[in-house]
């Protein structure tokens, strides 16, 4: 095989606009798309440090001030989480729920260690007392213990 060396005067404009980039080099063109982040289906993304105990708890926390009453289901629940993330799974939620709460029936299979609910009856839960928003100071809680 022989080789023959040769060299090609290259030109090119690079065009930045605001969501594309247009590489033009000679009479070649190639643009590149930089629109909106595209998730991965399946996967949630939450901020730094927060995990779904805190979206359950925080939900918790929510439905019992806007009822006035602690007791609620765990639908009721998954629908104020809907709320602030609507890219939760069901079925990853109610899961979180069982593991918080040490009375039910399935919490064994979990190692999740959260005590934040009680199971009142079938479908019925409250939040425990620990966990209850202050009624004296508008924000934090009495305690955060996990």
């Amino acid at each position: 095989m022989r080789e023959v060396s040769f060299s090609i005067p290259v030109s090119g404009v690079i065009r930045i606009d605001s969501e594309e980039v247009t590489i033009t080099v000679n009479r070649a063109d190639t643009t590149v798309f930089l629109g909106p982040e595209v998730r991965l289906a399946g996967r949630i993304s939450l901020e730094s440090g927060k995990t779904m105990y805190d979206i359950v708890l925080e939900a918790t926390r929510e439905i019992v001030k806007r009822k006035g009453f602690n007791r609620f289901s765990a639908p009721e629940l998954y629908h104020v989480a809907l709320e602030k993330y609507p890219e939760i799974k069901r079925g990853s939620f109610m899961s979180r729920v069982i593991a918080s709460t040490p009375d039910h029936p399935s919490y064994k299979h979990y190692v999740s260690n959260r005590d934040f609910l009680s199971r009142i009856g079938p479908g019925l839960y409250k939040l425990n007392d620990k966990y209850l928003l202050d009624k004296t100071a508008d924000s934090e809680v009495i305690s955060n213990d996990r």
